[in-house]
């Protein structure tokens, strides 16, 4: 063979083994090719929020919880309440003579005492129905615990449960009953086993959509307020702003919210004076204020002292009022069925996402009106 010719074959070589090495073969038997499909990034988890108030649970598994529903008095000797600035959702409806009481929703968040647990209501099966909760209070009149049973909710009364609430010395009787709800979970588990997550209960606001409504409002206030020093005959104000809201219940249990725009809530008053947590101190506070215009009737049935108990109008439709983010949104309330969770909708039919954290219901009779500046 002559030097050219071999030289001719040892190029002819160097050249195969390059295009081999190029698709991906090789020598030495690896018959894998590299795959032509595009790398596809796996997309980020969606951050895990309590399905009740929007925010990111201390522990996930919190939300696989059965939530807690508690009645809590508002009577001036029952004051300062225990736990409710660990709820994610606090109703709040008119009773005898005028006084209200509460019934506190418990998911992601646990209160080591709540209280003073008092008595079933009609309306508060509907309220709390969907919500799959155990419903935790001390008895009721004979007719309201036999709807209480009728309706198969899980039902830890007092009265059959007396291990799961406590009597404090602080306090006279009936003020001075009250539980924890990892006391109230304990007892549910054994007599309710649940499986399973609570529905949604509202839609709830990004952070982005937040910060665009207060920055929204901030820029409102200054028109409006440019507007005073120069008043023009074709103003319009863009929303409706709002710093101070009043409920107008019976004197001794009126309430006042007024915005805390650096916090973004609305701190609670009562009677005037700032509404607080015994077992912190602090002030309650609401993220969203929802009003829900209701009607109440004579029920027929009578409590002790011979007081008709309202029967309030919860499962229907209306009229409500949604404050959240220093601003009001006219709105109407639809509860379809007792299974049903409470929609909220603006004008154009659509719901109304709340501030992820703590919200308010007030359940107010349509015969009142609401105020605020």
């Amino acid at each position: 063979m002559t030097s050219h010719r071999r030289t001719i074959i040892i190029l002819a070589l160097l050249a195969a083994f390059a295009f081999a090495t190029a698709a991906g073969c090789s020598w030495f038997g690896n018959s894998s090719k590299k795959s032509s499909k595009p790398v596809v990034k796996a997309s980020p988890l969606k951050p895990v929020t309590c399905p009740l108030c929007g925010l990111a649970p201390a522990d996930p598994t919190f939300i696989q919880r059965r939530p807690v529903a508690v009645k809590i008095e508002n009577d001036p000797a029952a004051r300062p309440p225990s736990g409710l600035d660990r709820a994610d959702v606090v109703y709040e409806e008119e009773c005898e003579g005028g006084v209200t009481r509460f019934m506190a929703v418990f998911l992601d968040r646990d209160a080591p005492a709540v209280g003073p647990v008092r008595s079933a209501r009609p309306s508060d099966i509907d309220l709390a129905f969907p919500y799959n909760a155990l419903f935790c209070h001390c008895g009721g009149g004979d007719p309201i615990l036999a709807m209480v049973r009728q309706s198969g909710i899980p039902d830890l009364d007092e009265q059959h449960f007396g291990g799961a609430y406590w009597r404090s010395n602080n306090r006279r009787a009936p003020h001075n009953l009250y539980s924890s709800t990892a006391r109230l979970r304990q007892a549910g588990d054994i007599a309710y086993p649940y499986q399973g997550q609570a529905p949604a209960a509202f839609k709830f606001l990004s952070d982005k959509e937040q910060a665009k409504m207060e920055k929204d409002r901030a820029d409102e206030i200054k028109r409006q307020t440019a507007n005073q020093a120069s008043p023009k005959a074709d103003f319009k104000p863009s929303m409706t702003v709002v710093h101070n809201v009043h409920i107008p219940y019976k004197p001794i249990c009126a309430v006042d919210y007024s915005y805390d725009s650096s916090a973004g809530r609305f701190l609670r008053f009562e009677q005037g004076a700032p509404h607080v947590d015994k077992n912190t101190g602090g002030q309650l506070a609401a993220d969203t204020v929802i009003v829900q215009y209701v009607t109440s009737t004579r029920s027929g049935l009578v409590d002790v002292n011979g007081a008709d108990t309202p029967s309030l109008g919860v499962i229907g439709s209306g009229r409500a009022q949604v404050f959240v983010r220093g601003r009001l949104i006219d709105a109407n309330w639809q509860k379809t069925s007792r299974d049903r969770y409470t929609v909220y909708t603006d004008n154009s039919g659509n719901e109304i996402p709340v501030k992820p954290g703590t919200t308010w219901v007030e359940l107010v009779p349509t015969s009142s009106q609401v105020t605020f500046n």
